[in-house]
């Protein structure tokens, strides 16, 4: 494989901390869309293309012409998609993040929340995908709107959203931490979502097959599972531990009322 892969040209470079007396933002920005790199001086940065109010993992050909120069300047003028509908610049030199995170910030692809509860995975839907049965984009909007709060996220931690329009599961929803489907329900094609909390492993979830909620109501049925989430983790526990933890009754409880 070496021999026909080389590794790019690396520099000779010490591990520097180029962020430190920086803002506020730039520091967020480096702690969630930056990662270490296996090469010394140098670090794996995300794009964030879930800035809040745009379409997620969309952009535009003003970004897309900025990126381009950017991994010719930074990262070898290689780009890499994510699965996640993300972006990443696979060997910046740490001596040039802080500008590079300028640049984003222009660019509006530097919103420091991979991990987090917006950092979601949505389909097309019906805004742009035949086969949809309902909206998606429109809920990815609701649910940023909702959860504007950077800090508040930070504070839930890791959580992945995941979105389908429909049973063909292109939004991973199936896999995702909280997973929303959009169901027609008796002809009301794209006006409610269903969503659902999911155990890893067993994949029990919190909807039965004959309850959803109203489109409009998703990012606040999403609040009442954060709550649950919020009143009975323990000290570091992720979103999806606390589930595994203490099952999917309290939070269908939470979400449609005890039986």
């Amino acid at each position: 494989m070496r021999a026909f892969f080389a590794p790019p040209p690396y520099e000779q470079l010490q591990d520097v901390d180029v962020i430190a007396q920086r803002e506020a933002s730039s520091k967020a920005w480096y702690r969630y869309n930056t990662r270490p790199h296996k090469v010394a001086g140098y670090r794996v940065v995300f794009l964030s293309l879930k800035a809040h109010g745009e379409a997620p993992g969309d952009m535009t050909a003003e970004q897309m012409d900025g990126v381009a120069d950017l991994a010719e300047r930074c990262s070898f003028g290689l780009i890499r998609a994510s699965h996640d509908q993300n972006l990443l610049l696979a060997d910046v030199r740490q001596g040039d993040l802080y500008e590079l995170w300028r640049a984003l910030d222009v660019l509006k692809l530097a919103t420091p929340n991979i991990g987090t509860l917006t950092d979601m995975i949505c389909c097309p839907g019906l805004d742009f995908c035949s086969l949809a049965n309902a909206t998606s984009i429109p809920v990815a909007k609701q649910i940023q709107a909702h959860f504007s709060d950077l800090d508040y996220l930070y504070d839930l931690g890791e959580i992945q959203i995941k979105m389908s329009g429909c049973m063909n599961a292109c939004g991973h929803h199936h896999v995702g931490h909280i997973g929303i489907l959009g169901v027609d329900k008796h002809g009301e094609g794209g006006t409610r979502s269903r969503s659902a909390v999911r155990r890893a492993r067993t994949r029990r979830s919190v909807r039965s097959s004959a309850l959803s909620v109203p489109q409009a109501a998703v990012a606040g049925t999403i609040q009442k599972l954060i709550d649950v989430y919020v009143e009975r983790r323990h000290e570091e526990e992720r979103f999806v531990d606390t589930v595994r933890r203490i099952g999917v009754e309290p939070f269908q409880d939470r979400v449609y009322g005890e039986s």
